[in-house]
């Protein structure tokens, strides 16, 4: 169980059950320091450089993996070109649960390993985990105090984990004031599917050089991208050669009445994918068949997949806020009556559904399964997702950032709740379901 069963949220304690899940979101905005420095806008702080990588198979889509996670740190501060023993506070991504608060305390201690001091904190202590919006709760935490010049307190982690002993690593259990001289923050996020992110912000003092871009950051605008492979399965078609069939034929594609999948090579038990949603099924198919006779660096592959966010989701939101609705609209209250209409939106979440139901394990299921440890997210802009997605693969490369790409996109039109929106809009006729991906090199490579 990840969720807390004493209902305490308490990152790096050494009795710490589990979780909160939270409510919120986060924004930012960004702009070249150069333009917000001519245009007299408020500097809040300088990201310097951010790290994303992916754990690959590491142990399980719930499992953290510290490869993955000191990977994205070190790409970090390699981009950055600092090196992280100039960091004076790390809001970690602990989220109170045992196994994965002590891992990260372990790659933690491994990339600071020379620092003579490093504070740490969570601000899951005070909000919980805001899940997807988690990474923005704590750079908004960082930034907020370095304007205050205070490091904050981790609520009750009076009794530290014992992997924090004999490391640099300290939790901060009370508020404290940030020391004289440069300040820099360092923030963590890790999530489910292993996607690991770590961006190193540093306040600003108005010294523009200083703060700058690394020199060695470089820019590829013009260099041509290749797309090397290809794969498609669009309505009850099964494969990218009934695509073509479907093509030459001008026969009109269907709804996609079942995904086979393939069992050879799945890294997955087949009832962790049966309960997955369509969406993550689909594509991980199309996935499997465009990476079939490509060679992907591990390390040095991206995988995006564009995906406006999949609205059968709305069945396991619902399950969850039953009692709420019926309390709020004066309905029947009670465990059987919840439980009644709770299972009228979908049967019981257990943890290969929640996994299922996630958007960004459309990309990290791709990741797990082809092993793929560079950085992996699903891009939602609904029918922009896709070409967005490619945008963004073809811009890494470009940078080399990246060697290679697989870039996907899918939607499922024919689910029911989807069908019910459309019908709704008066647009039930242009309803249809589909994936493709392709894979993108560097044309010289």
């Amino acid at each position: 169980e990840a969720v807390s069963r004493t209902g305490r949220s308490r990152p790096f304690h050494r009795d710490a059950d589990g979780l909160i899940p939270a409510e919120g979101a986060g924004f930012v905005a960004l702009a070249r320091l150069r333009d917000a420095v001519a245009r007299n806008m408020p500097v809040l702080g300088v990201v310097r450089g951010i790290g994303l990588s992916n754990d690959g198979r590491g142990n399980g889509l719930l499992s953290p993996a510290r490869e993955g996670q000191e990977r994205a740190m070190r790409l970090a501060y390699a981009t950055a070109g600092v090196a992280p023993r100039t960091v004076s506070l790390v809001e970690c991504h602990a989220a109170g649960t045992p196994v994965g608060d002590a891992e990260e305390v372990r790659g933690m201690a491994r990339v600071f390993a020379d620092g003579a001091d490093v504070p740490i904190g969570s601000v899951k202590s005070n909000v919980g985990h805001l899940l997807a919006s988690a990474g923005a709760g704590g750079l908004l935490k960082v930034l907020g105090a370095m304007r205050a010049g205070v490091r904050p307190a981790t609520l009750g982690a009076d009794e530290p984990l014992a992997e924090l002993r004999g490391t640099p690593l300290r939790v901060l259990d009370a508020p404290e004031q940030w020391p004289p001289g440069p300040r820099r923050a360092a923030v963590s996020a890790f999530g489910f599917g292993g996607t690991n992110a770590h961006l190193v912000v540093d306040a600003w003092d108005g010294e523009e050089g200083r703060a700058s871009a690394p020199s060695g950051t470089r820019r590829l605008p013009g260099a041509p991208v290749a797309i090397v492979a290809v794969a498609v399965r669009a309505g009850e078609g099964a494969s990218t050669q009934d695509f073509r069939r479907a093509l030459l034929t001008g026969r009109r594609s269907g709804p996609a009445s079942e995904i086979g999948v393939a069992l050879p090579g799945l890294c997955f038990p087949p009832r962790a994918v049966e309960k997955a949603l369509p969406q993550q099924t689909l594509m991980l198919e199309v996935a499997r068949e465009a990476a079939r006779d490509v060679v992907l660096p591990r390390e040095r592959t991206m995988v995006l997949i564009g995906a406006g966010v999949d609205p059968e989701n709305s069945r396991a939101t619902a399950r969850w806020r039953t009692p709420f609705w019926l309390e709020q609209t004066g309905g029947p209250t009670g465990p059987e009556p919840a439980a009644r209409v709770r299972d009228a939106f979908s049967a019981p979440m257990d943890a290969e559904r929640v996994v299922g139901t996630l958007p960004n394990l459309l990309a990290n299921r791709i990741s797990t399964q082809l092993d793929l440890a560079g950085p992996g997210h699903t891009v939602s802009a609904e029918e922009a997702s896709g070409p967005l997605a490619l945008d963004l693969a073809a811009r890494a490369i470009r940078a080399s950032e990246v060697d290679a790409a697989l870039v996907g996109a899918v939607d499922l039109s024919c689910e029911p709740v989807h069908r019910a929106a459309l019908r709704g809009l008066g647009l039930e006729s242009a309803a249809g379901d589909g994936a493709v991906a392709v894979v993108l090199k560097r044309l010289a490579d």
